[in-house]
């Protein structure tokens, strides 16, 4: 069976199933206590920032590097 077949049949099995048991929520609970999931989130958003500013930093060398070319063909006319 395919996969969009698939999930079809389950999506419409469990309008049928009024009072499912525990282990269909097993996947979607939440691992660890909220201190922990709040520094994960913290840890990526810092990874996020660190990366954003590394490019910055790529590009403002960059732009300095062809800093100089400018200034002597500006100097030339």
């Amino acid at each position: 069976m395919t996969g969009k077949v698939r999930a079809f049949f389950e999506g419409v099995g469990s309008i049928f199933n009024m009072f499912p048991g525990p282990e269909h929520f097993e996947e979607h609970r939440l691992k660890g206590s909220p201190e922990e999931r709040l520094a994960e989130h913290w840890r990526r958003v810092g990874g996020y920032l660190r990366s954003a500013m590394d490019g910055y930093g790529d590009a403002e060398m960059d732009q300095r590097k062809q800093g100089p070319e400018r200034e002597e063909s500006r100097a030339r006319r």
